[in-house]
Formats: structure tokens, C-alpha cells, sequence
């Protein structure tokens, strides 16, 4: 089990943590983000293209790049009643060293004229110097709006060998017909798990 500790960093994370080119305030031209719309969606992205941006004040522990922080798409699928989100990757994710690795999905839903923003978290705890007690892939679901979890922390299975992907209920995010998506991974290089990660390593579309 999580500590509250860890769940309270994530929900600052969901929050405050956005690429500036794409932040919800101004999200600028249409490709900055992907747009699902009641069928199969995908958006593309170089490949080679990571680079660690830190997130925090002052100086940091810079991590290594990793074929697995880089982002070369990511789609969605509707499958019966959920949605599967994929993430395809450069390299394999669970191969994660030494640092907690979050691959973020960043939801926005148009209904009945109001914008509802979700998050699904997919974080690994890697085995190292720097790592948590918590081992291994979690799994949530964030609803940024009402600023409360739809779906706590919850333990998973490993993810295939080049991409993350995870299958969610449509009625978590209001069984929609259309919405906007980006997609972000992080590295914390800190063990505390005291406030959002410390780097954005890559995001898609560019």
C-alpha cells in the first residue's frame, strides 16, 4: 500500500505538472494535443527527442535518459465498455533503474458546455539507491476538476516489453464520445515522494 504521503505528491503532480506548451490555460494550436472522437486515435513523436526539464527551484540529481523515457506515440482504443491507452516507448519500461518513472495520460472532456480534466498515473518503482520501499507498476485514476481520486493507488502487472498501457471504464471519465489527450513521462529522483517529481523527460504531441 501506498503511503499518504505518496498519493498527496501525485495530486500535487496532477495539478501543477503540464508542459508549458500545452498547459490547459492556452493550449495553443490544435496539434499540441490528440483528439479522440469515437474512433481509434493516435498521435506520433520523434523518437531520440528526451530531455530532462526540471520541475523544482534550484538544482537537482540530473537522471540518466532512458530509451524507455522516450515517447514514439500513443493511442487510444475503445474496446467494448473501456478504453485502452497505450503509450509506445523506445524502449521497455520495465526495465526502469534506480528512480520512480511516471507515464502521465492528460484527459479533457467537453460535456454539456463544461470542461472536465482527468489524469491516469501510471507510475513504476524501480529497485535502487533511490527508490521507494514500493516496487513495481500502480495504477490511478485523477479527476483534476473535483480535485479527488476516481480510482486510489492500485498495484498492477508488468507492462509489454515497448509500451504502457492500461484499459479503463468508460464511466470513469463519463463514458465520452470525444475528447482532447497528451501524454508525459516524468522521472523523481528523489525517495522522499514529497511534491511532484523533479523532471519532465518527454511529452507527446511535440
Amino acid at each position: 500500500m501506498l503511503k499518504a504521503s505518496y498519493v498527496l505528491a501525485l495530486a500535487v503532480t496532477v495539478a501543477t505538472l503540464v508542459p508549458v506548451s500545452i498547459a490547459l490555460t492556452g493550449l495553443g494550436p490544435v496539434e499540441r494535443f490528440g483528439f479522440y472522437n469515437n474512433a481509434d486515435s493516435r498521435i506520433a513523436d520523434a523518437r531520440d527527442d528526451v530531455k530532462p526539464v526540471y520541475q523544482q527551484d534550484g538544482l537537482g540529481i540530473i537522471p540518466q535518459v532512458r530509451d524507455y523515457h522516450d515517447i514514439v506515440g500513443a493511442s487510444v482504443k475503445k474496446q467494448d465498455d473501456a478504453f485502452l491507452f497505450t503509450i509506445e516507448l523506445a524502449g521497455n519500461p520495465n526495465k526502469n533503474e534506480n528512480y520512480e518513472t511516471l507515464y502521465l495520460w492528460n484527459i479533457v472532456v467537453q460535456a454539456a458546455g463544461k470542461e472536465q480534466q482527468y489524469r491516469i498515473l501510471l507510475p513504476h518503482f524501480a529497485i535502487g539507491n533511490n527508490s521507494t520501499t514500493e516496487r513495481g507498476w500502480y495504477f490511478a485514476l485523477f479527476d483534476k476538476t473535483a480535485e479527488t481520486y476516481v480510482v486510489p493507488m492500485t498495484k498492477i502487472s508488468n507492462m509489454p516489453e515497448d509500451r504502457v498501457e492500461f484499459p479503463v471504464k468508460d464511466f470513469f471519465i463519463g463514458k465520452p464520445s470525444s475528447f482532447r489527450y497528451w501524454v508525459d513521462v516524468y522521472v523523481r529522483t528523489n525517495s522522499t515522494l514529497v511534491g511532484p517529481p523533479d523532471y519532465l523527460m518527454d511529452y507527446a504531441p511535440p
